[in-house]
């Protein structure tokens, strides 16, 4: 960027604080260099830039975390989990209105990323708004913008981009009110409290700058005398009209139908505990009795500051809380910034109830940080030029240089941040979302019903059917909901075939327990469920429910139901109707999954990400583990009751050709064009076990060399599994040995063509 002048604004503003006329008024001088009123020309090339770049990464589908849930609630003006975000589902839905292009997944994405671009431009002028110099704003927006965090939340329908964009609001704000004359203090405060309200509606987490920054707005103008009575009522009633987007809530109760609403908003009280977040626990990230480990949350939290925004802009944010006291121009303001930036870090750290054992809880713990990273960004950029100040100050005839040097560095910074997190944010050919629940639906009989438990199975199910009419024919439940006392009343009309068992309202573990008291609560458990729908005849379905722990609790219906993996689903089955082997079989050869890369390659993702928890998870479950769970048993098979498996040739065979036809399904090729198996170590230990089987199995003399091709495909498969695996344990150890036992028999095995089985 090129110098306007010769004199830089903040050398100007240099000479100006040390002036007797600066003495009398800053805040007139500073307004002399940079007007609030007039944006300069590179701002908008970098709202430019901004939006551009985010509409290019935009997420082509349904994202992971919580989109799905918005995404639904916009298309139905329907209310999302609490606290409802009213703001940004209004938003949506008027804006999926007008947009003409994409699905509802795709339009509320376009539209997030537009938020996200707006948010940074916000982040440019308060910095350039706060020091008058155009490399410090280049420097705190790019390194915000362009981190992994920022970058990844603001191209798919999050409610962080506009959570940014307030809160950037919010630190410009505070510019304006301390560069006003105290006379008009008063009116800056009520916008302030305007833009408070909004944010409100969104997350709530904006309340704690709110708290920092209206505390110091109110000490000003009572320490000035610059606000009267009825000012101060008039700053209250504007904080209220930014809370009017709640009013969404009760109009959703009454004017949608929303299939996936959250929550019962036909009363004061179903609204204040929506609003209030009363069903997770108002000031907690998750509902769950966890100990905080608030040293484990500060290193966890530096860390991630510093991989985010980098060590430069960590390094001038310290240089800049070293050297503010010399400038009073910005000095009130950076340590308001920096009370805000204290009291929510040490809040998150002491209420950041996580699982700080999982990567998956851990990155959305991360998400929260964003409010401080934008903060850290602005104080980054004002230690910028805190740092040019104090050299054009000692080598006065070097400032040309100085500016020169420092405008090309932070072009290059932020050219760096987008570079190296490119490839980590675009989204526009990610559609995982979509193909997971699509891989769910498609393997449920027609008229069915399915209940799920999990963000990611359930919004993106119920996206799909609810939204874009994929499966009309499938009831899906959402498990956490089934769990309220509002849900039969909100959710039964959209339901074509789930019954309310007994007419009851809602589902609770403890259903069985309280009736053997005694007690009749307005509940259902599992059995109750399952019961009424055999009853009907309606098929059954679960997905990821089982194993919860309050689920665990409900045990009655284990004596009288089984589930058995069916496709990527599991089947509820009375125990008096067993599945047999070959049902079971015939059931995994006729799979209809669809498999990408995209969808199965655990490395193309980020460890804390939802994507690389889901790309884990699809293989085994869809085509390896369960037909080894169900066959390595003595089970009712084609031959009748009591037949141990590795007896059973043919359906040995047949298990084999699906494992086969798995590692088939799950070659693709790689950056280079090689073909790469996409497997874990369980996944070549399952295969080495049948074929271990086999080889067992052909026992004749006329038989051995099909059993030595089985021999070979063993020792290929578990020799994989040995290389994947770390652990020391007795499956280790017992295929170590049968790998060697077969070397030490067939010392060619490995080595002799004619003991090779095609692929």
């Amino acid at each position: 960027m090129g110098v306007r002048n010769r004199k830089t604004p903040s050398l100007q503003k240099q000479t100006r604080e040390n002036s007797p006329k600066d003495s009398k008024d800053k805040n007139s001088d500073f307004e002399s260099s940079v007007d609030e009123y007039i944006l300069p020309w590179h701002s908008f090339v970098a709202l430019g830039i901004f939006v551009s770049v985010y509409v290019k990464c935009t997420s082509a589908s349904i994202p992971t975390g919580d989109a799905g849930d918005f995404i639904i609630s916009a298309h139905h003006f329907g209310v999302a989990h609490p606290p409802g975000y009213p703001l940004y589902v209004s938003l949506g839905h008027l804006w999926m209105r007008v947009f003409p292009f994409g699905s509802p997944a795709y339009k509320l994405n376009f539209l997030t990323s537009i938020i996200g671009g707006v948010a940074a431009f916000i982040l440019y002028i308060t910095t350039y708004r706060l020091t008058g110099f155009a490399p410090s704003a280049v420097l705190a927006s790019s390194a915000f913008a362009f981190s992994h965090l920022t970058w990844f939340h603001s191209i798919g329908a999050e409610i962080f981009a506009l959570n940014n964009l307030f809160c950037g609001l919010l630190l410009y704000w505070v510019i304006k009110f301390q560069r006003t004359s105290v006379q008009n203090r008063a009116w800056v405060a009520m916008e302030a409290s305007f833009i408070s309200g909004l944010s409100m509606c969104n997350q709530h987490t904006s309340i704690l700058y709110i708290g920092v920054i209206g505390l110091w707005m109110f000490i000003s103008l009572i320490r000035d005398q610059a606000i009267t009575g009825r000012q101060f009522m008039q700053t209250g009633i504007t904080f209220s009209l930014g809370l009017l987007p709640y009013l969404q809530l009760p109009l959703s109760a009454y004017l949608s139908s929303s299939p996936s609403t959250w929550g019962n908003h036909r009363t004061l009280s179903g609204v204040l505990t929506h609003a209030t977040r009363s069903e997770y626990g108002s000031l907690r990230l998750t509902a769950e009795e966890r100990t905080v480990d608030f040293t484990a949350n500060v290193r966890l939290f530096m860390s991630d500051v510093v991989n985010e925004l980098g060590m430069p802009t960590v390094v001038l944010c310290g240089f800049c809380l070293l050297t503010v006291r010399r400038f009073s121009s910005v000095k009130t303001i950076v340590y308001v910034y920096t009370g805000a930036l204290m009291l929510y870090t040490a809040f998150f750290c002491k209420q950041a109830n996580i699982d700080l054992t999982s990567a998956i809880f851990v990155g959305i713990l991360e998400r929260f940080w964003m409010q401080t990273n934008l903060v850290i960004s602005v104080l980054g950029g004002c230690g910028l030029w805190t740092f040019y100040s104090l050299l054009v100050k000692r080598y006065p005839n070097l400032e040309r240089n100085i500016y020169m040097i420092l405008s090309i560095g932070s072009v290059l910074f932020g050219a760096r941040q987008a570079i190296n997190n490119f490839s980590s944010c675009d989204m526009s050919n990610n559609n995982m979302m979509e193909l997971y629940g699509r891989n769910i639906l498609d393997g449920l009989p027609p008229n069915s019903v399915l209940l799920l438990s999990g963000d990611v199975a359930s919004y993106s199910t119920r996206y799909l059917r609810y939204c874009t009419g994929y499966r009309e024919d499938v009831d899906v439940i959402d498990e956490a909901m089934m769990s309220y006392s509002w849900f039969k009343e909100t959710h039964q009309h959209s339901f074509s075939h789930f019954i309310f068992p007994y007419n009851r309202t809602f589902y609770a573990w403890y259903t069985k327990l309280a009736r053997s008291r005694g007690q009749d609560y307005d509940t259902f458990d599992y059995k109750d469920l399952f019961d009424v729908h055999f009853q009907a005849g309606i098929p059954v379905y679960v997905f990821d429910l089982m194993d919860k722990t309050d689920e665990a609790k409900d045990k009655e219906w284990q004596d009288h139901y089984e589930v058995e993996q069916d496709d990527f689903v599991q089947e509820v089955r009375r125990k008096d109707h067993p599945q047999t082997l070959d049902t079971l079989l015939e059931k995994m050869e006729s799979r209809k999954a669809t498999y990408t890369r995209q969808l199965c390659d655990k490395s193309l993702y980020p460890e804390r990400s939802w994507e690389r928890s889901i790309a884990e998870k699809f293989c085994s479950r869809q085509l390896l583990i369960a037909p080894i769970n169900a066959g390595l048993q003595s089970i009712p098979d084609v031959y009748g009751q009591g037949h141990l498996l590795i007896e059973n040739r043919p359906a040995i065979i047949r298990i084999f050709k699906i494992l086969r036809r798995a590692q088939e399904t799950l070659t693709f090729k790689d950056g280079n064009g090689n073909d790469e198996l996409v497997l874990g170590q369980s996944d070549y230990y399952n295969l080495g076990v049948v074929s271990w089987m086999l080889f067992k199995n052909y026992k004749r003399t006329d038989e051995l060399l099909e059993a030595h091709k089985y021999g070979r495909v063993t020792v290929e498969q578990w020799t994989l599994f040995l290389e994947k695996s770390s652990d020391v344990e007795p499956k280790k150890q017992i295929t170590e040995q049968i790998i060697k036992t077969l070397l030490e028999g067939v010392p060619d095995l490995l080595t002799n063509k004619d003991y090779e089985l095609p692929f």
